[in-house]
């Protein structure tokens, strides 16, 4: 079989892919994702994030189905980098740190009053004083959104870290940061 000068630049390509893809692939690692957020593809600020993969080499990017709703897709980073929950990034590997880089929440997602004014807002669930409690943005007879408290299932205590109601034992001071 012969290859034509065009053909060959496309082999070597898909060789050198595949070679990248194997190393990086391989990459072992012993740190636990336990602190970082499950990922989910359900409300905007979610479909925005990158989310971390057991192997740092790899990261979780929400990606559109065809039944129109959103899913993790695996993706791969560059060669010679680790992905970093904490920066959003793959760095490179003298910059990750194993032990802090699940244990703060993304730039995008801040802790604070609740408010309603922006679709990211309103797609937020907010700290309540009570940890069993949260607030939830609903729309008010006034036409514009407000803050609504609303109860965890018996329990369960509020996680703004994972955007959602969760066991004691993996619940954190809201807002924590190392």
């Amino acid at each position: 079989m012969v290859l034509l000068e065009g053909q060959w630049k496309s082999f070597i390509f898909n060789l050198l892919l595949f070679v990248v893809v194997m190393i990086v692939g391989s990459y072992e690692t012993s740190a636990a994702i336990d602190d970082c957020p499950l990922p989910r593809c359900v409300t905007y600020a979610e479909i925005n994030t990158y989310w971390a993969d057991p192997n740092p080499a790899f990261f979780l990017q929400c990606r559109p189905q065809p039944n129109g709703t959103w899913a993790p897709q695996r993706m791969a980073c560059g060669p010679g980098t680790l992905f970093s929950f904490k920066h959003q990034v793959c760095v490179l590997e003298g910059n990750w740190n194993a032990t802090s880089n699940c244990t703060e929440i993304p730039p995008a997602s801040e802790c604070g009053a609740p408010s309603c004014e922006t679709y990211d807002e309103i797609n937020t669930l907010w700290v309540h004083p009570q940890r069993e409690k949260f607030y939830q943005c609903r729309p008010a007879k006034s036409g514009k959104w407000e803050p609504q408290e609303m109860l965890c299932s018996v329990g369960t205590v509020f996680s703004f870290f994972h955007q959602v109601c969760d066991y004691v034992s993996k619940w954190k001071e809201p807002c924590w940061r190392p």
